[in-house]
């Protein structure tokens, strides 16, 4: 069996807490403990690496694969298991954001998460009266997962919501060949929501304002991969709920160890586990990376999959079951794990 981990948030928790310490600071933390995931990526050597983050990089893993010059169409697989039917249109997740225009440049904040259901209706309403003559058309899957509806086949590329947090958005616009058109559109976005009453009064309570959508993952419905034996899926939330759905089956909760997923896995040949955000690395590498090397080693898995955030994509080790004396030369070697991912995110 294939094991595939999605560990979101690798590389912060992975960061040499030693480093940069400023003068004066309280003495630094010990740096990461986590050696049997470190043999992972070490026995993984060079990993794989996907521009598009590590949503489309799961994606791979159920089938779904895109052109270099395409988004992977992640948005209608959303929207499918929201509960809305996408059927052949080009859908792009219109996610609702709050953009911060510093001297320079504007920077996106984050997602809106909090708008009622009364606000989400009144500004997609708005929207869709604005764009009718155009063609596009928005759907609130939840207050929080925006859609838009494209008139047609679009030739566009975009970033992750997830990739573009924080950071300057110029170089970051949808570019392709109709690029201009949607960079077009967002900018009247921004201007119709701005001073809406709705975030007029989201400023004056002191929440972020819905100022713009972000524009990402579009494309039609990918068709269903034919797989040979089941994917099994754990995920508690998240784009590994929406693909497992798409696979046409349902996610099942995140257990509190791997053992509890290599007992129920059955025939499956691949097993996928997306570890929420916030997990603590020491709790990742007792009850996860630890078990998986052990079941590697012991010929219980076939291969395990690292597949981590990197800010501006995803990277993915994947480590199949060394010989016996590279084994023991893993187990007793130290291996640096800041240090590790570090070179892999410098080598990007």
């Amino acid at each position: 069996m294939h094991l595939v981990l999605a560990l979101p948030h690798l590389a912060a928790l992975a960061a040499d807490r030693r480093a940069h310490t400023p003068p004066q600071a309280p003495p630094p933390q010990a740096p990461p403990h986590a050696p049997c995931l470190a043999r992972l990526i070490v026995a993984a050597g060079a990993p794989a690496r996907d521009p598009d983050g590590p949503d489309a990089m799961l994606a791979a893993h159920y089938g779904i694969l895109h052109a270099a010059s395409a988004d992977c169409p992640l948005a209608p697989v959303r929207l499918a298991a929201l509960g809305i039917d996408p059927g052949t249109a080009f859908w792009l997740a219109a996610d609702p954001v709050t953009l911060v225009a510093g001297r320079d440049d504007v920077r996106l904040t984050g997602v809106v998460d909090d708008l009622g259901a009364n606000d989400t209706a009144t500004l997609i309403a708005m929207l869709n009266a604005h764009f009718a003559a155009d063609g596009i058309d928005f759907v609130a899957a939840r207050p929080d997962a925006w859609f838009v509806r494209a008139p047609g086949a679009v030739a566009l590329r975009t970033r992750p919501v997830a990739a573009v947090a924080g950071r300057m958005l110029r170089d970051l616009l949808p570019t392709g060949l109709d690029g201009g058109t949607w960079r077009r559109w967002q900018n009247e976005i921004q201007m119709l929501l701005y001073e809406h009453p709705v975030n007029n009064a989201r400023e004056a309570e002191g929440k972020p304002p819905a100022n713009s959508v972000w524009l990402y993952e579009g494309g039609v419905m990918p068709p269903r991969a034919e797989a040979h034996a089941p994917i099994i899926t754990f995920a508690d939330d998240g784009i590994a709920v929406s693909l497992a759905h798409h696979a046409g089956g349902i996610a099942r909760a995140v257990p509190e160890a791997l053992d509890s997923v290599l007992s129920s896995a059955g025939t499956a040949a691949c097993t996928i586990v997306a570890l929420p955000g916030a997990a603590e690395l020491e709790r990742v590498e007792r009850a996860w990376t630890a078990p998986a090397w052990s079941a590697l080693a012991d010929g219980s898995l076939d291969a395990v999959t690292l597949v981590a955030g990197d800010g501006d994509g995803a990277l993915g080790w994947t480590a199949r079951r060394p010989g016996p004396l590279r084994r023991f030369a893993l187990r007793f070697a130290h291996h640096d794990l800041a240090a590790l991912v570090g070179a892999a995110r410098t080598d990007a």
